[in-house]
């Protein structure tokens, strides 16, 4: 039988071998980070958009706010009442009922039920 010849031997393909694993592992990782910076940028738009929407939204409530504000003010409520023709004053003391504060394991009182008003 015939030697073989240690000059062709597999230790030249061995540094072949580990440089293609190690590219290999390189590219997953590299697939990896990719993926990974892919998905963070997406949530970093994400939030972007989100506090952009925050601070619009934020805008408007503090513009209804202060158009309620001013919707309600007695000077604006006097011009609209006068424009619409609507007069209004307090009641006559004989008219107004008072109801007493309900004690705690009472029920409230919302109304006299078939009894005679308190005014009459």
């Amino acid at each position: 039988m015939a030697r073989r010849n240690r000059k062709n031997g597999e230790e030249g393909h061995r540094a072949m071998v580990w440089s293609i694993a190690f590219f290999g592992v390189a590219a997953v990782l590299a697939g990896i980070y990719l993926g990974l910076f892919n998905a963070c940028d997406n949530v970093g738009r994400q939030i972007k958009k989100l506090e952009y929407e925050r601070a619009e939204q934020r805008k408007r409530v503090v513009n209804e706010e202060r158009n309620w504000a001013m919707a309600r003010s007695i000077v604006n409520m006097e011009r609209l009442m006068l424009e619409h023709g609507i007069a209004m004053s307090w009641p006559q003391e004989r008219n107004i009922i008072r109801l007493q504060a309900a004690e705690p394991d009472e029920p409230a009182q919302y109304a006299f039920h078939g009894a005679p008003s308190p005014r009459d």
